[in-house]
Parts: structure tokens; C-alpha cells; sequence
């Protein structure tokens, strides 16, 4: 493990390149433009090619490892001073995150099973006991997070029925994103401080010197920088191999997106689009989950995907045929509304589906961050394997990496600027090398038989 990642050795400012043209790379070229760096950037197609893209763009603070629950209370907080941060012109001023909510809801372990399987109903009742213990976490770092009745939730939200609950719980503060924005306006700002954005520019070798990398190899020539960062997410296992990088455990998984267009009024316009992100039925293996998008109703499903690590750009909008929703009902698509229509009947009354999406996730096994040095190479930082939330960990993340390369890393610990200044992060939990076994206890339960909700929701 790299003696870097604990240095308190505040280091001058140099050269960075920056691998990857997606959310995370715009907000880290920033904040390290900002601080005197030179930075370039590589994308080997446009910006916004990979994920960024193609998310569902949800962010939330309702998770069961501490150092992401206050990296995600610094992403909500950053992403409202968006266009303050990156003096966007008042005429592109478009919305840049809706903090409609986050909805978990756990399913009755009597309902997700019957009497006859007994390990599974246990499951679900352990599933709903860490789901309260991760809640006392959240406002004890003083999260605004509440345990809903299964009343409560129907009182609040009439289309779900409570016949199937055991509770939910419910952050008021969480929502969801507008990808484009953030890297379209992010890029627009780091240029005009000096970042120069190459595109068109694909990665395809490194040279080394004395266990760092003095430059990398391109398509439109070599590359030279006293500092180099991963940015590649779904990608980052084969950037960081074909630079002489350690292996790194992210594996790329094909995940859709759904979207229904309602044609029969189930609720008012205002009451559509203040509806939450919401996850139905945890603890039994469900997690689908939907938000308003726009008029459309944006629906997904985690469902079990072979690793990809060979895929293409183009397979990215390849719609396997299993998957596609106009191959009659017998598909992903339709299982999913099964699911969704379980607890909320009235809104197989709103409409059907008329478009799927689909993207890759970056997975790691305890869908945590890798975030820190590389093992191999002493100038080379990953900021990757998000596993479906690398948009809403951008604003910490390029607060890390900037930390690192600035030499602002003391005794393993990174202290967050204010309004954040009584936190710290412990940058072992993310660090590239850990050791995933002893990280299972940072796996959310929030779906049972070993699914993660980290993994489920984008």
C-alpha cells in the first residue's frame, strides 16, 4: 500500500491528467484548477460519454457506512451552490439537483415469504433491524431521516398501499440529479480556468520510470504530467492494467432504465412531480424503484448481471432482446411493473412503458469507492468503482483527490471545509488496496439474500 496515501506533506502544485470526461473528472479538474494545478484531461470519445450520461442520477444519504453518509451530506450541500461554485450565466441556469426524497420500502417479512421458507423470512426481518440501526447512524451524524408507519407512508403517498409493509424509511432531503448540467457546465468552468479538455483522446499505454509514470501513451501522442488520476469507473480495471496499474476489483455491469409515459391522470401534476425516489419492497429480494422524470415516470431493477469487462462503447445502448419492452410482456420490463404495481396498484392504472436505456455500472465487492493510490505506481490516484453513484459522490470525490495530490492527507484522515469542518473521512474505507473481506460489514442490507443496495439504485 502506498506510504502517499498517509503523507501530511503539503506538495506543490504540477501537472494532472485526468482519465475519464464524465461528472467526476469536471468537478476534480475544478477544484484542482482552482488550486494552481495544470490539468488536462483525456476522453477517448466526447465528454459524457460513459455513465454521467446514462444514470438515473439519484443522491442520497441513506447508507450504512459513516464516511458515506457525510460524503453524501457534502455532495447535497455542494450541489446546491452549483452555479454559485461555477458562476454559471444566469441565462443556463437550469436546475442541477430536486430534493424530492428518498421512500425504502421494507416489505412485511410475513408478506415477502411464506411460513414454509423460513431462512428467507428471517432474512427480511434482519434486513428491516439493520435498516433501524442504519437510521440511528444517519441522524446520529445528523441526517434528517425518519422511520415511516406503514400508515404514515400511505397518508403521505395515498397510490402506496401499506397492506404489504413492515415500514419505510424516509429521507426528506434526498432527490435526484441532472447529469448533463453537471458535466456540461462543469467542463464549461474548468476551461475557463485553464483545463485544457482533450477529447477524441483514448489511453492506450504508459511509460515508467522508477515505479511512477513519467507519460502516458494516447492516440494523439504521449502525454507528459507529474500527477495521474482514474476516472474511469465501468472502465477502470482496463485503463488501470493497460498503464501498469494494480488490478483493480471494479467489474462492469449492464444495468436498464424504463420509462412510462402516464395517459390517464392518477394524481395532480404538482403531486407527480414532488413524488420521491422510491424502492419497493426491500428485504425480499425486490428493489425496483422509480422517480418522476419530468411527465415520464423513470423506472429500474437490479437485476443479476453477467460482469462485462470486455464491453464496448457501443454495447453500452445495446438492448439485449430479454430486456427490450417492446418485445411483448414476457421481459425485464414487465417484471419490474409486477413489482412496482405490488405496492402501488394505482399506478398500473397510469400508463405502460414506451423506452429502455441502459448503461454499465462500475461494481465493487463492497460497492464502496476505490478512492486513493495506486499500489503499483506512486503518481497514479483511482477515483473509481462507484457501483451506480459515481454522479452523486462527484463533489466528494474531487474533494479527495484534490486532498491527495495536495498532500492534505493526515494520519490516513481528511478533514471536510466547512460547514463540514467537525468531520473527517478515513480514506482507508475506500482504499483501492483494502481488503473486501474485512469491508463486508460496510455492505448496506438493504436487499436481502446478499444484494446491496449501494448496487441497486443509481
Amino acid at each position: 500500500m502506498s506510504n502517499l496515501l498517509y503523507s501530511a506533506r503539503r506538495r506543490s502544485a504540477g501537472q494532472v491528467v485526468l482519465i475519464g470526461g464524465g461528472s467526476s473528472s469536471a468537478l476534480t479538474a475544478i477544484r484542482l484548477a482552482e488550486r494552481g494545478f495544470r490539468v488536462i484531461v483525456l476522453e477517448k470519445a466526447k465528454i459524457g460519454n460513459g455513465s454521467s450520461s446514462r444514470s438515473a442520477a439519484g443522491i442520497r444519504a441513506q447508507f450504512s457506512v459513516e464516511e458515506t453518509v457525510i460524503g453524501m451530506q457534502y455532495s447535497k450541500w455542494w450541489y446546491r451552490q452549483f452555479h454559485e461554485v461555477l458562476e454559471t450565466p444566469s441565462e443556463r441556469r437550469q436546475p442541477v439537483i430536486r430534493q424530492n426524497g428518498y421512500l425504502f420500502l421494507y416489505e412485511d417479512p410475513e408478506q415477502a415469504a411464506p411460513a414454509w421458507m423460513p431462512t428467507r423470512r428471517s432474512e427480511a426481518e434482519h434486513v428491516w433491524q439493520m435498516a433501524r440501526a442504519n437510521v440511528a447512524l444517519q441522524q446520529r451524524i445528523g441526517e434528517p431521516v425518519e422511520l415511516l408507519t406503514p400508515q404514515q407512508v400511505h397518508d403521505r403517498w395515498p397510490h402506496l398501499v401499506p397492506d404489504r409493509l413492515i415500514g419505510a424509511t424516509w429521507g426528506p432531503t434526498d432527490g435526484f440529479l441532472y447529469p448533463q448540467m453537471i458535466y456540461t457546465e462543469g467542463f464549461r468552468r474548468a476551461q475557463e480556468l485553464g483545463v485544457t479538455v482533450l477529447q477524441d483522446t483514448a489511453v492506450i499505454g504508459a511509460t515508467l520510470r522508477h515505479g511512477n509514470i513519467a507519460a502516458l501513451e494516447t492516440t494523439k501522442g504521449p502525454i507528459e504530467a507529474d500527477w495521474f488520476v482514474n476516472e474511469t469507473n465501468a472502465w477502470a480495471a482496463r485503463v488501470s492494467r493497460s498503464i501498469g496499474g494494480m488490478p483493480l476489483p471494479v467489474v462492469p455491469l449492464k444495468r436498464y432504465l424504463y420509462f412510462m409515459k402516464p395517459t390517464v391522470p392518477i394524481m395532480s401534476s404538482e403531486e407527480w412531480h414532488r413524488l420521491p425516489m422510491t424502492i419497493y419492497g426491500i428485504g425480499s429480494g425486490r428493489g425496483a424503484h422509480s422517480r418522476p422524470d419530468s411527465d415520464l415516470l423513470l423506472l429500474a431493477w437490479a437485476h443479476e448481471a453477467a460482469p462485462e469487462p470486455d464491453f464496448s462503447d457501443e454495447d453500452q445502448d445495446r438492448i439485449d432482446p430479454h430486456f427490450n419492452h417492446n418485445n411483448g410482456v414476457d421481459n425485464y420490463g414487465y417484471a419490474l411493473l409486477e413489482q412496482v404495481f405490488a405496492f402501488s396498484p394505482l399506478l398500473a392504472e397510469a400508463g405502460g412503458l414506451t423506452a429502455t436505456t441502459s448503461g454499465f455500472y462500475g461494481t465493487t465487492p463492497d460497492a464502496n469507492p476505490l478512492i486513493g493510490f495506486d499500489s503499483n505506481l506512486n503518481n497514479l490516484v483511482h477515483a473509481v468503482g462507484f457501483s451506480g453513484h459515481g454522479l452523486m459522490h462527484a463533489p466528494i470525490t474531487a474533494l479527495l483527490v484534490e486532498a491527495l495530490l495536495a498532500g492534505e492527507v493526515e494520519h490516513g484522515k481528511v478533514r471536510l471545509p466547512e460547514p463540514f469542518a467537525e468531520h473527517t473521512l478515513d480514506l482507508q474505507t475506500f482504499h483501492p488496496s483494502r481488503t473486501f473481506s474485512q469491508s463486508a460489514k460496510n455492505v448496506d442490507p438493504a436487499l436481502a439474500r446478499g444484494e446491496r443496495s449501494e448496487a441497486m439504485v443509481l
